[in-house]
């Protein structure tokens, strides 16, 4: 076995190993190859120097993608997505690709890795913590379960540019790839609620996929249906119900005014770090 960095011609290969790596998992990822593109390259936009995978030979057997950017202060590199084919588990692969990784990571001054991983995971949250992970939080995951049919009100809803948002309206430190240095970097479609001009929440997501990143109302305009008009907004743009990742379990005004809008915590996640 030998471990290499990715390079653009093992995009067909990443592929169709990503999709058997996750055939038999409790969540199920099977993008389309446009939409596992858009999640490589304009989500998690791969950062190649320190993402690398496994091969025996020609067949790739295992792969670990990650990104970086600074975050909560921190020169981070970020895993978006560990895989090993199904009949190559218990064999040491993303231990050794770690092993492989962490010099390249620290040779571009990073402090540190982060990633998600399912809580019913077991297997992999074992992995990492051999690996030398710790836990640092428990995200909630929603997803829409029914159609939002709310009442209007006093804001209009419009198009707006990540220049109109004010990410201090978030009651909380969002996850990695929700935070705004990433946002700002990335394209997303935005809708802003504006009151007589000036803006009173927003809502940032993937209009392709239904995977709303951030969504916030200014505190002084909370209780009054914008979040719903925002979300309703959102649900008419969107070709997929809408989903939402990583809400800290500790928000529970967030909890309710998700469920109380039609959304399911379906999946909880735990945020772990590996200091190097």
């Amino acid at each position: 076995m030998e471990c290499r960095l990715l390079v653009p011609e093992n995009f067909e290969t990443l592929y169709r190993t990503f999709r058997s790596a996750f055939s038999n998992n409790e969540v199920k990822p099977q993008p389309t190859r446009a939409e596992f593109e858009h999640r490589l390259y304009k989500k998690l936009m791969l950062n190649p120097s320190i993402s690398a995978a496994a091969f025996d030979g020609d067949e790739m057997l295992g792969f670990i993608l990650h990104t970086s950017n600074v975050f909560q202060g921190i020169p981070t590199a970020y895993n978006g997505g560990t895989g090993v084919l199904p009949g190559f588990r218990n064999q040491r692969i993303a231990k050794e690709l770690y092993e492989y990784l962490i010099p390249k990571i620290q040779s571009k001054s990073l402090a540190r890795v982060l990633l998600e991983v399912v809580e019913a995971n077991e297997y992999a949250i074992k992995l990492y913590e051999k690996i030398g992970f710790n836990f640092k939080r428990r995200f909630k995951c929603y997803k829409q379960i029914r159609e939002m049919n709310f009442p209007g009100n006093s804001c209009e809803i419009e198009k707006g540019t990540i220049e109109d948002i004010n990410f201090n309206f978030n009651d909380f430190d969002t996850s990695f790839l929700n935070d705004e240095s990433n946002l700002k970097s990335r394209p997303e479609d935005i809708l802003v609620a504006k009151e007589d001009g000036e803006v009173k929440g927003y809502v940032i997501l993937q209009s392709q996929t239904g995977r709303i990143s951030q969504i916030s109302i200014a505190n002084q305009a909370r209780r009054k249906g914008i979040g719903k008009s925002l979300l309703s907004s959102a649900q008419n743009m969107s070709a997929k119900p809408l989903t939402i990742m990583n809400i800290p379990e500790e928000q529970y005004g967030m909890d309710i005014f998700l469920k109380r809008s039609g959304f399911e915590n379906q999946v909880s996640q735990f945020e772990m770090e590996l200091v190097i």
